[in-house]
C-alpha cells in the first residue's frame, strides 16, 4: 500500500473479521479491492475477502468467511471502529450476489502492522471456529461480486436507500428458514419501502416526466385539497407496480402481513400464514430492483438475477425406528427419555470444477434401557423443496449409519453421583478439623476427576481421561490408607499438604512458616502426621488397577505408550490412527475403573467423615463395575482377530 500525506501522522492497521457464511469463495479464489471512505476520514483502505478453508484428514472443507482491512488510523480502537464500517458491506453484497444467508461480520482481531519500538498494538475477539458438518452453501462467483460492487460503490444517486435495502435483504437472507417467512417479509417490506423513493426518481430521471406527472399516469390527482397526500398513494402504486412488477396478488399479501405485524393488529400464525404465500416472491421482486438500481451490465444482471434464493437452514434429519423390549420405561435409569445421540460428520468432499459433493456419515449412540433395543427403518431429510426439487432421498451409498448400542458402563458411570451427593448431604460440615478438611477437600478432587472422566468417556476420548483417572486412582489409595485401622488416619491427609507446599516453589522461609502452623494445629487436635507418605502402588485399589494405572502412567508422561492405545486395525496389513474410539474394551476398561476407583474412595469416606449410606447398593455396583472391568481387561489384552495390543475394537 502507499501512503498518502493524509497518512504521516498515522499508523497503519491491520483488523480481520469473520462470519458465518453459507456463501464460499474457492480455495483458490478470493476478492481484493482498495477503497476511499471520505465519510470516516480515511484513505486508499485495502480490503481482502476469501473463505478459511481447513484440512480435515481427507478432505479441505470451507468455513468462516473472512473479511482483512488494512489501512491507516489514529489509533488501534479507531481502526477497529472504522475499518469494521468498511468491511461490512462487503459481507452483506457476499451473501446479496450468492443469495445465501452470511451471518454477522465479527472482528476477530487487530494489530498495528509497523511496531513501535519493540512493540505493537493488538487485541483478539476469542470466537469459536467453526467446526462439525457442513451446512449447505453455495460458491461465490467473483466476477458477479466484482460488478455489484463496483456498481453499488459508483451508484450516482440514492446511494444510502439502496445499501438500507440491502442491508435488510441480508437480514431476511438470516431468516429464511422453515418457520421464519414472516420474519423475512418484514424485512424484505422495509426495503421495499426504502427502494420505493430510489425507483420513483429512476423513472424520473429516464423519462424526463415530473413526480407529478408520474403520479397523473397511474390516475391519481395531485391537486384535490380531500386528498393530498398524491405522493404516499404514488410510492403505493410503483411498490405493486414497477416493484412488485404488477403482481397485485404477492403485493397485496405482502402489505397486509406488514401493516397486520407493524400495527399488532393480527395475530402472528396470521401474519405467519400470508408470510409463507407471499416470502419467496418477494424476495425476488426486491432482488431484482436492487439490480436495477445499480444499473449493473445487462448480462451480468440476467446472471444475477437468475440465482436462486436458497434456504440452508431448515434441513432436518429424521430418524424412524422401533424400540423393541419389554422394559416399563425404556429410558435410561437416570434419564427422562430414551433417545439417540447423534452426531453427523463428513466422511468426503468432491471437488467437480467450482461444485463440491458432500457425503456425510450419520453415527447414533442408543441411550435406552438396558433391556431395550432399536432396529432402525429409515432415515429422512425434510427442509424447504424450492423452484421444483425433489424431495431429498437418502441411501445407503450417500450416508453411512452406524448403530452403536448402549454400553453398560454408562449407567455405571451414572450411578455413582447419585451415591455421592446422597452420602455427602448427610454430613456435617461445621464440625471439620483441619485434618479433615484437608481431607474433604481431596474428595472434592476426586469427584472433580471423576467427573471429568465421565465427560471425556461420553466424547469417545476414554485414552484423555486416563491422567484423570491416574489422579483418581492416587486418591482413592490415600483414602484407604487413611482409613487402615493401624494407620495414621487422617494425618495422611495433613502430610499431603504439606508436601504440596514444599513443591510449590515459594519462598522456603514462608513455605516453612506455613509447614510449622498446619504441624502446630495437628498436633493440638492429636493428629499423627507420617514423615512420608507411602507410595500407592502398595494399596488394594492400585494392585486391582495396575494395568489401568500403569496406562493412565503412560498418558500423563506423554509417551509413546499412549498412541498405541488409539490404533485400531484399517485391514489386514494396515493399523490406522484414531483421534477418538468408538466404545469397545479400552472404554470400558477405563470407566469401569474410575467407577472401581471412585465407590472405594467413597465407602472410605463415609468411614472417615461418619457419613450415612446404603452399603449394599455400593457394594453391588462394585461388583458389576468389577465384572465388566475384568471382561474388558481380557478383550483389550487378547483382542478378538486382532493380536494388537492398544486397539480398541475387540
Amino acid at each position: 500500500m502507499v501512503a498518502t500525506t493524509a497518512d504521516a501522522d498515522r499508523g497503519e492497521y491491520i483488523v480481520v473479521l469473520q462470519a458465518r457464511s453459507s456463501a464460499r469463495f474457492l480455495p483458490e479464489e478470493g476478492w481484493e479491492l482498495v477503497v476511499n471512505a471520505p465519510e470516516l476520514d480515511l484513505q486508499a483502505i485495502r480490503v481482502r475477502t476469501f473463505t478459511r478453508w481447513v484440512d480435515d484428514g481427507s478432505k479441505h472443507l470451507p468455513r468462516e468467511l473472512v473479511v482483512e482491512v488494512r489501512g491507516h488510523a489514529t489509533s488501534l480502537d479507531d481502526a477497529v471502529a472504522k475499518f469494521a464500517n468498511v468491511a461490512r458491506p462487503i459481507a452483506t453484497m457476499v451473501g446479496f450476489v450468492a443469495n445465501v444467508r452470511v451471518g454477522p461480520l465479527e472482528v476477530l482481531l487487530a494489530y498495528a502492522w509497523a511496531p513501535t519500538g519493540q512493540e505493537r498494538e493488538f487485541l483478539q475477539t476469542f470466537i469459536a471456529d467453526e467446526r462439525g458438518a457442513l451446512t449447505e452453501g453455495r460458491i461465490i462467483q467473483t466476477r458477479l461480486l466484482e460488478a455489484a460492487c463496483l456498481a453499488y460503490i459508483t451508484v450516482p444517486t440514492d446511494s444510502a436507500r439502496i445499501s438500507r435495502a440491502l442491508r435488510h435483504y441480508e437480514l431476511a437472507l438470516r431468516d429464511w428458514y422453515i418457520g421464519g417467512e414472516w420474519l423475512a417479509l418484514n424485512h424484505l417490506w422495509i426495503a421495499a419501502e426504502n427502494l420505493t423513493k430510489a425507483v420513483i426518481r429512476k423513472i424520473v430521471a429516464a423519462t424526463g416526466k415530473s413526480e407529478e406527472d408520474l403520479a397523473h399516469d397511474h390516475g391519481l390527482a395531485t391537486d384535490d385539497p380531500q386528498r393530498p397526500r398524491w405522493k404516499a398513494l404514488l410510492g403505493a402504486r410503483i411498490r405493486e407496480k414497477v416493484i412488485f412488477r404488477g403482481d397485485t396478488e404477492t403485493y397485496k399479501a405482502a402489505n397486509d402481513a406488514s401493516n397486520g405485524l407493524e400495527h399488532g393488529i393480527w395475530e402472528l400464525d396470521r401474519i405467519a400464514k400470508q408470510a409463507i404465500m407471499c416470502a419467496d416472491k418477494t424476495f425476488q421482486y426486491i432482488r431484482r430492483t436492487i439490480i436495477g438500481l445499480l444499473d449493473v451490465p445487462a448480462t451480468l444482471a440476467d446472471e444475477l438475477n437468475n440465482i436462486a434464493l436458497k434456504d440452508v437452514q431448515s434441513m432436518r434429519k429424521v430418524v424412524r425406528g422401533q424400540l423393541t423390549g419389554t422394559a416399563e420405561d425404556p429410558a435410561l435409569e437416570g434419564e427422562r427419555y430414551p433417545r439417540l445421540e447423534w452426531s453427523t460428520g463428513t466422511e468426503s468432499v468432491v471437488r467437480e470444477g467450482s461444485a463440491f459433493r458432500m457425503r456425510q456419515r450419520e453415527r447414533m449412540t442408543v441411550r435406552v434401557h438396558p433391556d431395550v433395543g432399536f432396529r432402525l427403518e429409515r432415515l429422512e431429510v425434510h427442509g424447504r423443496l424450492e423452484n421444483g426439487q425433489a424431495p431429498i432421498q437418502v441411501s445407503g451409498e450417500e450416508v453411512s449409519v452406524d448403530h452403536t448400542p448402549g454400553s453398560p458402563v454408562s449407567t455405571l458411570l451414572e450411578s455413582v453421583m447419585p451415591l455421592v451427593e446422597q452420602a455427602t448431604a448427610s454430613g456435617e460440615y461445621a464440625r471439620h478439623t483441619q485434618a479433615s478438611m484437608f481431607a474433604f477437600n481431596m474428595f472434592g478432587q476426586a469427584v472433580a476427576f471423576f467427573q471429568s472422566i465421565h465427560v471425556l468417556v461420553g466424547a469417545r476420548q476414554p485414552v484423555e481421561a486416563l491422567p484423570a483417572l491416574r489422579g483418581l486412582g492416587i486418591l482413592s489409595a490415600r483414602f484407604e490408607q487413611m482409613d487402615a485401622p493401624d494407620g495414621p488416619c487422617l494425618g495422611v491427609a495433613v502430610r499431603g499438604v504439606l508436601d504440596a507446599l514444599a513443591n510449590f516453589g515459594a519462598d522456603a522461609e514462608l513455605v516453612e512458616t506455613r509447614q510449622r502452623e498446619i504441624l502446630t494445629v495437628a498436633q493440638a487436635q492429636a493428629v499423627v502426621v507420617p514423615a512420608e507418605l507411602v507410595g500407592p502402588e502398595t494399596t488394594a485399589i492400585c494392585r486391582s488397577l495396575e494395568m489401568e494405572m500403569k496406562f493412565a502412567t503412560w498418558a500423563a508422561d506423554g509417551t509413546y505408550g499412549t498412541a498405541g492405545l488409539h490404533l485400531q486395525r484399517v485391514d489386514s496389513e494396515h493399523l490406522g490412527f484414531h483421534v477418538t474410539l468408538d466404545p469397545g474394551p479400552l472404554t470400558e476398561l477405563v470407566a469401569t475403573a474410575a467407577v472401581i476407583a471412585m465407590l472405594q474412595l467413597l465407602g472410605h469416606a463415609v468411614s472417615l467423615f461418619g457419613w450415612n449410606l446404603e452399603h449394599d447398593q455400593l457394594n453391588q455396583l462394585l461388583g458389576q463395575a468389577r465384572a465388566v472391568n475384568e471382561s474388558a481387561a481380557q478383550l483389550h489384552l487378547f483382542p478378538a482377530g486382532s493380536g494388537d495390543l492398544g486397539t480398541d475394537s475387540g
